[in-house]
């Protein structure tokens, strides 16, 4: 089962040279015209476009229907009043999704700035959620927070310390403001997820606005009037998906792209769409060829449901998936205009190899493997597939790169910006050669080319970094002593001949249902984490802050216990790991 190097030039090469920019810039056309919010009239017409289309390539496609709670921003309002409480400003501002509605006529309250640091040059907002607003010495309760600490965490952290309502300032300077998202609560609530939904009025502002206001506050009080009106609703809302069988097994790759958007939302997410659409067409033309199938899903519920079509389908697909599927593929914000360099995030440990081959290969870039973000439709990590992805970015130096979270990173992102003149169907053409490549590597081997020795190196890595930073607290040495042994085995592994495929096979995805949900969950398969950016081992990565706490505290004490029960879990996967791929190797 040796990883040979990657042969992209042959079979591959047909499937890419079947591409068609025209084809794609049609659909392009299409949904352009259409202001697909989730539930809404424009985007159930998207959905029996996709399937129509589809099906007219000989592709079995229908569309799912589901009820969701979605949540629509509606107006907002930020006025600063003078001493007896008259309007004398009115600041540009964006409500949002699943923030509260405020009473007829506002709210009324003291702004307070919480600073925060600002993220990097070129750094996308998902990646800087980690970081705290600083709130030493201030007192919020009763009052509106204003701060770039504005992401679901960010939310909740003002509303913990009493706030009335909250401003984000954005992080960088474009003079947009952008459409986002208040809860951290992944896909439709549960009776307990559903205490994360937030309480208090949240609005979104420009940096150029948000820091003159903070600056206001040197000189004083800043008394301000805050309106939002928000639309949270059940709503029946369409999931279009296609299959394509494969010729020698019933497992499959699944390939996502959410169908709703923000406005036309077209690099966000129509080049998406129109890539599956077009990867469908061109895949059924070679079906023989695919040993695996290959099936898509075009999520809704994206924005203004959390994710809430993609998780209904891990939910109600949970085990279809976990017997069947080798992998994830998403893609969301492809083909956008004057994008150049190869953002390879979203990949785990045991297929890393296939995007790096594929995109250094095809691009002549070398390719930076990061490992997923907890964002953008990534539903199936308990579920515990593997998941590759790859996206193109404008360079960090473009007039147009902002700190934004698709769209390749430019400043249109969700806001009405975001229109067809932002896309390039042939820079999306050369994308969809790039998944295309990904979904044949991925489908035609006899044996599913995963290779487990980059997987074990991760829980090696980051037990390592944990134990140096609290194991006076905690011991990880025998949890350590495991990786090693899944190492062992997953190096042997890597290396062993193939008796049997098809047992092979099975075992390579059990061995997945193992490691990833230990590697990239807290909770586990049969839950949501929240939709906050989570390191690899979340369970464990506690360990950090346990080391600051007070070691006779309650506090010391809770955290330890949950750190403990987070060790036996993730000690007890790699064992089971390591047997598995043990036996494996014979």
């Amino acid at each position: 089962m040796s990883q040979a190097t990657l042969d992209t030039t042959v079979e591959d090469g047909l499937l890419r040279a079947g591409v068609s920019a025209e084809r794609l810039q049609e659909h392009l056309k299409v949904f352009s015209a259409l202001f697909r919010d989730t539930g809404s009239t424009d985007e159930w017409t998207a959905a029996r476009y996709i399937v129509e289309t589809v099906a007219g390539y000989g592709v079995e496609a229908e569309i799912l229907e589901l009820d969701s709670l979605i949540s629509w921003p509606l107006a907002g309002k930020l006025a600063l009043l003078d001493a007896k409480g008259r309007e004398t400003e009115q600041v540009q501002v964006r409500t949002r999704s699943f923030g509260a509605q405020t009473p007829p006529g506002g709210l009324e309250a003291d702004l307070v700035f919480v600073p925060f640091a600002p993220p990097q040059a070129g750094e996308m907002i998902f990646s800087h959620r980690a970081v705290a607003g600083d709130y030493t010495g201030l007192d919020v309760t009763g009052k509106i927070v204003i701060t770039a600490d504005g992401g679901p965490d960010g939310i909740r952290r003002a509303q913990e310390r009493g706030a009335a309502g909250h401003v984000h300032i954005w992080p960088s300077d474009e003079d947009v403001v952008h459409e986002m998202i208040g809860t951290s609560v992944w896909g439709t609530p549960t009776p307990e997820s559903a205490k994360r939904l937030p309480t208090i009025p949240v609005l979104g502002v420009k940096q150029a606005d948000g820091e003159r206001i903070a600056g206001m506050l040197v000189g004083g009080p800043v008394r301000v009037r805050l309106e939002s009106n928000v639309k949270t609703e059940w709503m029946r809302i369409p999931l279009a998906t296609a299959s394509i069988p494969g010729a020698g097994s019933d497992d499959f790759l699944l390939v996502g792209a959410h169908i709703d958007s923000w406005y036309e939302g077209v690099t966000d997410n129509a080049t998406g769409d129109a890539a599956l659409i077009e990867m469908a067409r061109v895949l059924s033309e070679h079906r023989t060829d695919l040993r695996r199938g290959v099936r898509f899903g075009w999520w809704p519920g994206h924005s203004t449901g959390r994710y809430s079509g993609s998780t209904w389908y891990a939910d109600t697909r949970f085990r279809e998936l976990r017997d069947r599927c080798v992998g994830y593929l998403n893609i969301d914000s492809p083909g956008v205009r004057e994008t150049e360099i190869w953002d390879c995030r979203y990949n785990m440990g045991e297929i890393e190899h296939i995007t790096s081959a594929v995109v250094q290969q095809l691009s002549g870039q070398q390719p930076n493997i990061r490992r997923p973000l907890r964002a953008g439709d990534q539903s199936f990590l308990g579920v515990g597939l593997p998941s590759l992805g790859a996206y193109r970015m404008l360079p960090v130096d473009h007039p147009d790169r902002k700190a934004v979270g698709g769209c390749g990173g430019a400043y249109w992102w969700h806001s009405p910006e975001d229109t067809l003149d932002k896309a390039d169907a042939a820079i999306l053409a050369e994308d969809v050669r790039i998944y295309l490549t990904m979904t044949a590597q991925m489908c035609r081997p006899e044996v599913i080319p995963y290779n487990f020795v980059p997987s074990a190196q991760d829980f090696l890595d980051h037990l390592s970094s944990l134990q140096e930073a609290a194991g006076q607290h905690l011991d990880l040495t025998s949890a350590m002593e495991q990786a090693e042994r899944f190492k062992v085995a997953a190096e042997r592994l890597a290396n062993s001949p193939v008796p049997d495929a098809k047992r092979l096979n099975e075992g390579l995805k059990r061995l997945t249902r193992i490691v990833n949900p230990a590697l990239f969950t807290v909770d586990g398969p049969y839950e949501m984490d929240p939709a906050l950016q989570l390191p690899v081992l979340p369970g464990l990565a506690p360990m950090r802050e346990l080391a600051k706490l007070e070691p006779t505290s309650s506090e010391f004490q809770f955290l330890l216990t949950r750190l403990r029960r987070q060790r036996n879990r993730v000690e007890d996967a790699l064992l089971q790991a390591a047997d598995l791929a043990g036996r494996l190797a014979r």
